[in-house]
């Protein structure tokens, strides 16, 4: 016993030496599980900008295809509206003339006799016909 008190301090320095290498081993272990976490996140944040650039040139896509079909759309509505305007204003001619026909027809002199209704239809054929 005698002997290891006489090496105490070497013993205690040794010992010091060694916790100051195993601490150091841990901290050199810390620092490269962190180095690697860092790749690591640095790698996930890459990969979510990538996929959000990817995600926003999606949308952009989109809005660009939405704008494009309310032009269409309001293309489409505007002429169908000028399709029904024309055909409502050629129907109301077709009405008015029709119209102007029947009391043409209405005022007609036509004398008694089934002769006489020939008679007239022969003269106002040319007319008749264009209806």
């Amino acid at each position: 016993m005698l002997s290891l008190l006489q090496f105490w301090r070497p013993l205690g320095l040794s010992l010091l030496v060694a916790a100051a290498l195993a601490y150091r081993a841990l901290l050199v272990h810390q620092r490269d599980a962190a180095r690697a976490q860092a790749a690591r996140l640095g790698a996930e944040l890459a990969a979510a900008q990538a996929a959000s650039a990817a995600m926003r040139q999606a949308v952009a896509a989109q809005n660009a295809a939405v704008a494009r079909l309310r032009v269409e759309l309001r293309q489409s509505a505007e002429a169908a509206a000028a399709r029904d305007r024309a055909a409502a204003a050629e129907g109301a001619a077709v009405m008015r003339q029709a119209a102007a026909g029947a009391r043409a027809l209405q005022r007609a002199r036509i004398d008694a006799g089934c002769a006489a209704a020939i008679r007239w239809g022969n003269v106002q054929s040319a007319k008749l016909a264009r209806w």
